[in-house]
């Protein structure tokens, strides 16, 4: 990833956030991965003490799969 792409994921542009939700087609592919790199950097952050376990366990609720205790 180069430094442009980097300093953007990191400041996350909501010009281009608000683009996507009113007309995502608008968007060009480099944009859409920059989105996308962007949630992914604001999952790393946002990562507070959830264990593997209820990650996966909450990935599967989401998908529709109910857990057994």
């Amino acid at each position: 990833m180069d430094d442009k792409k980097l300093i953007a994921t990191i400041w996350n542009d909501m010009v281009l956030r608000r683009r996507f939700d009113k007309n995502p087609y608008s968007l060009s592919c480099d944009e859409i991965e920059l989105l996308r790199n962007q949630e992914k950097f604001n999952d790393i952050i946002n990562c507070t003490k959830t264990s593997t376990h209820e990650k996966l366990l909450n990935n599967l609720t989401m998908a529709g799969y109910k857990h057994k205790s």
